[in-house]
């Protein structure tokens, strides 16, 4: 009689059909294009701060 693997690798193949996955990759892509449109340090560093007397 065969020992069952630990290590399942056909469930991990399926991922991408499971609502989390998906729920989790929304968010994700949802962060990213704040921090881009946030235009905080996203493509350019911030012009430097001028002191007034």
């Amino acid at each position: 009689m065969a020992r069952p693997h630990p290590f399942r690798r056909h469930d991990l193949g399926r991922v991408h059909h499971r609502l989390a996955f998906w729920i989790a990759f929304a968010l994700f892509l949802a962060a990213a294009a704040i921090y881009v449109a946030s235009d905080d340090l996203a493509w350019r560093p911030a012009p430097p701060q001028t002191e007034s007397p």
